[in-house]
């Protein structure tokens, strides 16, 4: 081998493995680009020149007015089934076809598109130029395939026919002879998978009935529970309505037997001849005649009082005096307390309407009040559950002035108040501690009570409390969605109010109240106000989610007035509202809409025996007393 062919070799050799070195960096760079977004990419185009019928890469793109863009083979194809179809139907249904203009719906948005040409309007429509350019730069210049107008192309085969008939009403494509029989043998195939969600759904319908009628067994339940409650609310009326009316009765009688032993007695009078004097004898027969025409006139008025029933407010009525004025005015204390009776209802709900609630004592600054209370053995006090300070605060409501404060190092967050007239004990709920806190009248702190229920466990943060009128304490375990009665002594758990069927009803309960022989309990969690017996059944209930009258946004505490009617601090929308002890409103005051004179949060509600509404705010850290 001469110098020159080594020359060439090792020059060739070196070429040779200065492509290679540049042939690997090359691959390397590519392999360090995002492989991700190269495939994202190229899926995007393909997806985006693919065509919506054939499914395939587009040629000789489209675009219909929809702005979708199909082949235009593809288009014509679907023009000429749907033609073919118009063949298959009825002469009417042709005849009636051949008078509209020949349209056809997009496959994709099902948008009308109007073919006055019919194939040729195919043709005429405008390219998607976008599409076509794709296209030329993916595959080069190429020419898009020609297909005839009145060709008919299989859409499986591609097989070109002039006459072809078969096409599918379910695809709406053409097939060939040999190609539409393979496609109703996978047509038939699918019969199988119709038959078992056939079979599927018969199973979720059959599930869907048994749901729905349980819903209406609920319904059901519902409505007798509901009737039942009414039919009790009913009795209770009537119970009511007849007891005034035997107490009518029995002072009716007691007035007759007064009026008739007046007359045994005016009788006796005249009846007597003695007269004494004869200047004596005119003074004594004025007097005579004076005590008859009296008497005459209590005749004349008794019975003429007319008792109205009203069957819509089931209550008693009258329309003019009588029975009630028959009697002397040393003798009208019982008649007054039956048109009290009658009418305290109707004085208590105009006597809220008619005041303008406006403070009387605004005490600023107070430590977070919770719940508040007036002692039994001293209307003068009152005492405050301060959360931020850890101690119930006494004040003297006359004074104006902190007397005392009950305390204690196990005491952490002071909730609820509750006195025992007859032990002279003051309860605090904490619910921190998850126990009530016992204090004597002095402030001495006695003992605690973490009160566990028959088999349910201990309480869990303890709420609002009451004094039931056999001294019982009763208890809103918020934690456990429920109202425990217990013994105020031992803590020994003597029922629980809130359970049907082992279940609770209640939504984390805060606030309870008692009125006569029923417990009023503020159901904060279902913004709900609901009415117990002692012995657990349920009166009825009212209230509702939301910012118009009688609805509440958490209902945290209830209070009872001396009237019977019901005082809810309607927490969420800054405000108190009044109801009658049937759940109708009387009248609501605060209100955010108040600004700095409204209410932040109502936490502690109160009624003293001379309607003093004392109303505790533990947003902005004050008390008011109305």
């Amino acid at each position: 081998m001469g110098d020159s062919d080594k020359v060439i070799k090792r020059t060739k050799s070196q070429s040779e493995s200065f492509a290679k070195s540049k042939n690997a960096k090359q691959s390397i760079r590519l392999k360090r680009q995002p492989r991700l977004q190269r495939q994202d990419s190229i899926g995007a185009i393909e997806e985006l020149v693919q065509c919506g019928i054939c499914l395939e890469k587009l040629t000789d793109p489209k675009m219909l007015p929809c702005q979708h863009t199909f082949c235009l083979a593809c288009l014509q194809s679907h023009l000429t089934a749907h033609r073919i179809l118009i063949k298959q139907r009825s002469l009417d249904d042709q005849i009636a076809a051949s008078k509209r203009p020949v349209a056809i719906k997009c496959p994709v948005c099902q948008k009308k598109v109007n073919l006055e040409k019919g194939m040729e309007s195919l043709k005429e429509l405008p390219k998607n130029l976008y599409i076509d350019s794709v296209l030329k730069l993916m595959d080069g210049n190429v020419s898009p395939i020609s297909s005839k107008a009145n060709d008919n192309r299989c859409v499986k085969c591609q097989i070109f026919s002039q006459q072809q008939e078969q096409c599918c009403q379910h695809c709406m494509q053409v097939f060939c002879n040999v190609c539409w029989n393979e496609h109703l043998s996978e047509l038939e195939s699918n019969l199988s998978i119709l038959s078992k969600q056939v079979d599927e759904s018969t199973v979720r319908l059959e599930h869907k009935l048994e749901n729905f009628e349980n819903r209406c067994e609920q319904l059901v339940e519902s409505i007798k529970e509901a009737t039942l409650h009414k039919i009790e609310l009913i009795k209770m009326d009537e119970k009511r309505v007849l007891e005034d009316v035997a107490s009518i009765k029995r002072e009716g009688r007691v007035n007759y037997n007064s009026i008739h032993s007046k007359i045994q007695e005016m009788k006796d009078k005249l009846s007597s001849d003695s007269f004494g004097t004869n200047p004596g004898k005119v003074f004594s027969f004025i007097n005579l005649h004076r005590e008859t025409s009296r008497l005459l006139t209590l005749v004349n008025h008794y019975g003429e009082a007319r008792v109205i029933f009203d069957p819509e407010l089931c209550r008693l009525d009258q329309d003019t005096e009588g029975i009630y004025n028959d009697v002397e005015e040393n003798e009208t204390v019982n008649s007054s307390r039956t048109v009290n009776s009658l009418e305290r209802f109707e004085v208590a709900s105009q006597y809220y309407r008619n005041r303008s609630f406006v403070p009387n004592l605004v005490w600023k600054k107070c430590p977070r009040p919770a719940n508040v209370g007036v002692p039994p053995w001293d209307n003068s006090l009152l005492y405050i559950a301060a959360t931020d300070t850890h101690t119930v605060l006494i004040l003297n409501r006359e004074r104006r002035k902190l007397e005392g404060r009950l305390s204690s190092s196990e005491m952490l967050y002071p909730q609820g108040i509750a006195f025992s007239k007859k032990y002279k004990e003051i309860y605090i709920s904490d619910k921190w501690k998850h126990c009530i806190h016992v204090f004597s009248k002095s402030g001495e702190y006695l003992r605690d009570m973490l009160v566990k229920g028959n088999g349910l466990g201990a309480v869990r943060s303890p709420d609002g409390l009451a004094m039931g009128p056999n001294e019982e304490l009763i208890i809103c375990d918020s934690g456990n969605d429920r109202i425990i009665l217990v013994n105020c002594q031992t803590g020994e758990h003597l029922s629980t109010i809130g359970l049907v069927n082992n279940k609770t009803t209640l939504n984390m309960p805060t606030g309870v109240a008692l009125s006569g022989d029923k417990i009023i309990v503020a159901d904060t969690g279902n913004h709900r106000i609901k009415i117990f017996y002692l012995d657990g059944r349920k009166l009825h209930e009212f209230g509702a989610l939301g910012r118009g009258k009688g609805q509440f946004r958490s209902a945290e505490v209830v209070a009872v007035d001396p009237s019977g009617f019901i005082l809810v601090g309607d927490g969420g929308n800054a405000r108190i509202q009044i109801f009658k002890p049937d759940g109708s409103v009387v009248k609501a005051f605060g209100g955010s809409s108040q600004g700095d004179d409204g209410f932040g949060w109502v936490s502690g509600i109160f009624v003293t025996p001379e309607m003093d509404i004392i109303a505790a705010d533990s947003k902005k850290r004050c008390l008011r007393i109305f």
